[in-house]
């Protein structure tokens, strides 16, 4: 099949934006953190990891620190223990509030730890009493906070009692993690919605996901009926609001696990073994909580890094929050990141262009316009140029969104194009059958081999948008 590179991008997107399946590209507009799913396109970790043979990564956190003496204590066996896989210490310490001079933060940040963002004040929920300003004071000051440890810039948080509590909400993520402090820092990486495997998934073993009483081995962990700060089977990064990253937690926390069957319970290491065996088996992220506060021993966490090192060898790699964020920029966004530097939107979306289940990229600001597919079977991405900024890149208005339109064109390559093949040419009819089974009528790819040359484009008008069934609500405003 012969087709432009360039064209990929158009022609895709416009797929997923028909009607008849619901809008499927909806949560690039939206700070819904519960939309994915089973079957949400992946973002595995071989896509953004950028080393040969890793699959999974391994985030491993600690929540609600004041007292550096007591977290050293508790950490110190499982970060010589980190130690001895490459020299690195990589754990995130979710921060409540410490002196930014303390000595021996720069002795964590030698070994490989980043300090991260859990609120000053620790409340539970966030926004209880309807307390707005108290609520983004919280989370601004241990953001400014942390910014003033020498060698440290957060990006990462954890909202308080996410584990035990409905404490995330979209308003959080609209109005106050994508939002910029009031010194102008903002973070990138939200940590703070359970991810729980089930068996709906059938790339999974049964004995990982059920006990043998036929309960459900994660799903038990729930700590309360209406308990819903959760998703199911989606064990990877993904994007809130166009602007966070959300790094989906693994089920249990020390908390979860406490609660369920008490302190220090040798079902809980069970378990979560297992959960990093269906992490591995993914290719997804796996980012613990934990704490020190007597749920679970630290040399039970040493006995899940040696059983995450003893079964996967090179194919895991652990790290910090800061250094996640790093590998995303660095080798799955070109060097971009969803944030530009003044907070606002960079240009950049994730969506999978091309059908086959995994997340892909376009960048489109002032320094980058490209389109990236990733080919699964081989394991690499492939680029193209996308013609078009996706956000304002001048002026007051630098990082709002541009308004982007749809544009369509033939496609070509080599000696031959589209529209020089007959009706019923097997190219074409390769075209029909992935329209057919998109939804796509058949009368719309016909439209994209009339409407401009390969070398051209044409932007589609409100009648033509309307006329494909672009809109799935109310018709928006065309810019």
């Amino acid at each position: 099949m012969y087709k432009a590179e360039a064209t990929l991008w158009i022609v895709c997107l416009s797929c997923h934006c028909f009607a008849t399946d619901g809008n499927r590209l909806a949560y690039l507009d939206e700070n819904d953190p519960y939309y994915v799913s089973l079957d949400f396109p992946r973002l595995t970790t071989p896509q953004w990891i950028g080393e040969d043979g890793v699959e999974l990564a391994v985030v491993l956190s600690i929540d609600d620190m004041r007292d550096v003496g007591h977290y050293e204590n508790f950490l110190r066996p499982i970060l010589d223990r980190l130690k001895k896989i490459d020299g690195r210490a990589p754990i995130s310490i979710m921060t409540n509030s410490i002196p930014p001079a303390e000595p021996h933060l720069q002795t964590w940040l030698a070994e490989g730890l980043s300090l991260e963002t859990h609120t000053i004040d620790h409340p539970c929920p966030l926004l209880n009493g309807n307390d707005f300003p108290r609520a983004k004071s919280t989370f601004d000051r241990c953001v400014d906070l942390l910014t003033k440890v020498e060698g440290n810039l957060p990006v990462a948080f954890r909202m308080p009692c996410m584990d035990s509590l409905n404490t995330p909400s979209p308003r959080f993520f609209a109005e106050i993690f994508n939002r910029v402090t009031p010194a102008g820092n903002f973070l990138t990486i939200d940590s703070s919605i359970c991810n729980i495997p089930t068996a709906a998934d059938a790339e999974l073993p049964r004995r990982l996901l059920v006990d043998d009483d036929e309960r459900e081995k994660f799903r038990k962990y729930v700590p309360f009926e209406s308990y819903v700060n959760t998703i199911e089977n989606y064990p990877y990064p993904y994007v809130i609001g166009k602007l966070c990253w959300q790094f989906p937690c693994a089920v249990p926390s020390d908390w979860q696990a406490q609660k369920l069957h008490g302190v220090n319970n040798p079902v809980t290491v069970n378990d979560l073994k297992a959960a990093i065996d269906i992490y591995a088996l993914k290719k997804g992220t796996f980012s613990l909580i934990f704490h020190p506060h007597g749920w679970i021993r630290n040399t039970q966490l040493v006995d899940l890094v040696d059983h995450a090192v003893k079964n996967y060898g090179r194919k895991v790699k652990f790290l910090n929050f800061d250094e996640a964020a790093e590998r995303i920029r660095t080798n799955l966004l070109e060097g971009e990141a969803l944030r530009g530097k003044t907070g606002r939107g960079n240009g950049v979306r994730l969506l999978d262009l091309d059908g086959d289940g995994f997340l892909d990229v376009i960048i489109g600001n002032a320094r980058l316009s490209r389109t990236r597919l990733w080919s699964a079977a081989h394991s690499r991405w492939s680029e193209g140029a996308l013609p078009l900024k996706l956000i304002e890149t001048a002026g007051a208005g630098a990082g709002i969104d541009a308004g982007a339109r749809f544009g369509i064109h033939s496609w070509g390559g080599g000696p031959v194009v589209a529209t020089d093949l007959p009706r019923d040419h097997e190219d074409h009819l390769k075209y029909l059958d992935y329209y057919a089974e998109m939804g796509i009528p058949g009368e719309f790819y016909w439209r994209t081999l009339s409407a401009a040359p390969a070398e051209g484009i044409h932007w589609m008008t409100e009648e033509e948008l309307v006329r494909f069934n672009f809109f799935t609500d109310e018709k928006p405003v065309l810019k």
